[in-house]
């Protein structure tokens, strides 16, 4: 038998302590069409650590960057 993993779902207090934003901006970026994907179960929202996982890598990166040469570029 093939057993199916699920992951376990984050509430918007554990995601906000994660990524170290409000729970306000949160609902914001919900509501904008932004962040990372959420699910909703009756009223709840939920958020799977892979789809933040996912939204986190998609972000821009900052700081200094090392071009071909080896030359920092800003």
């Amino acid at each position: 038998m093939n057993e199916t993993q699920i992951e376990t779902l984050l509430n918007e207090r554990q995601l906000s302590r994660l990524i170290g934003v409000s729970i306000g901006t949160l609902r914001f970026w919900r509501g904008a069409g932004k962040g990372p994907r959420f699910r909703k179960v009756g009223q709840l929202v939920r958020y799977a650590p892979s789809d933040v996982q996912a939204w986190l890598n998609s972000r821009p990166i900052g700081g200094e960057q090392v071009g071909e040469e080896g030359e920092v570029r800003a």
